[in-house]
């Protein structure tokens, strides 16, 4: 089964992650590259799951795509109907502890979505 990955964007047209990966193509190359092959890989279930992905929020169901080594790149998404995955917003981590400004970001994300779109 392969899933139609979508970036989220607001009601006036605002794409949070397409300014976040134009900001990482020049600023880690290298990583921003990683990020791509990462949300390419999303579209097959086979990659469902660790190493690449992982649930962070059981309750609002809310993923985490996880890439890089030396510097590890997130990018949040979820899951709707229709075999689609929107993936909201993304951030090079920094810290050991996933970041909940961030998080809290996909899920106000999340909720713009699911009340614009069903």
């Amino acid at each position: 089964m392969e899933f139609r990955v979508r970036f989220y964007a607001t009601a006036t047209g605002y794409v949070p992650m397409i300014e976040w990966l134009d900001e990482l193509r020049s600023q880690q190359p290298t990583l921003h590259a990683l990020v791509v092959a990462g949300l390419t890989k999303l579209k097959n279930r086979d990659y469902h799951g660790p190493p690449l992905t992982t649930c962070v929020d059981r309750t609002n169901k809310i993923y985490e795509l996880r890439v890089g080594h030396a510097n590890i790149a997130r990018a949040f998404f979820f899951f709707q109907h229709g075999s689609e995955i929107i993936v909201t917003n993304g951030y090079v981590k920094h810290r050991q502890a996933l970041n909940r400004k961030e998080l809290d970001r996909a899920r106000r994300y999340k909720a713009d979505w699911e009340k614009r779109h069903q």
